[in-house]
């Protein structure tokens, strides 16, 4: 409905405010008209925690950029995120806006090649939500003519993750590992890798 608005009024400019707007609105009425109960969908509780993204919030600049971005061109793209790394609510949001960034342009660009490199990968892995989209991405990126690497400097962090280990190495048809003498006393795990 969204989509549909932004369609039938060219001037009106997509963003994080425009959606907030829209769902604080007219999707409230829909709502009504349909007799969605509250306990099924909790659209003031819903906006309350989109709230911070919106104008005047916390995190306003996050996701209402006046630039239009277009990723799909862009041949190589490096996101730095060592400033938001420790943020517990910003660096979730951004990687997650990055993974569906990839995800779209993998899905869109049919027929060549495509990459996603993961650096420091265990603070993705150490997160529940963030392992099982990096799970989802290494069962669903060979489809699509691209490749998942993940890089961190220790084993553990990828053989120890109960949610990524298996699609990782299983999903994984080139493992580098560099030197690994620290290691030497778990060599039958990681040889099995």
């Amino acid at each position: 409905m969204y989509i549909e608005k932004l369609k039938a009024y060219p001037h009106l400019r997509a963003s994080f405010n425009t959606f907030y707007e829209f769902t604080g609105s007219e999707y409230r009425e829909v709502l009504k008209g349909k007799n969605v109960r509250e306990k099924d969908f909790d659209i003031d509780n819903f906006l309350n925690v989109l709230e911070p993204y919106y104008s005047g919030g916390e995190y306003d600049y996050l996701l209402n950029s006046e630039k239009q971005l277009d990723l799909l061109s862009k041949r190589f793209i490096v996101f730095e995120l060592d400033n938001i790394k420790d943020h517990k609510i910003l660096f979730p949001i951004v990687t997650i806006i990055i993974m569906e960034t990839f995800i779209n342009k993998m899905r869109r660009l049919k027929g060549v090649r495509k990459m996603i490199l993961i650096e420091e990968a265990w603070k993705a892995i150490a997160k529940e939500g963030m392992a099982e989209y990096i799970k989802y991405l290494f069962k669903t990126v060979r489809k699509f003519f691209g490749e998942a690497v993940v890089v961190t400097q220790e084993v553990d962090d990828i053989i120890a993750s109960p949610f990524v280990k298996e699609s990782i190495i299983n999903n994984s048809d080139c493992k580098i590992l560099l030197d690994q003498r620290k290691y030497m006393n778990k060599f039958d795990s990681i040889q099995a890798l």
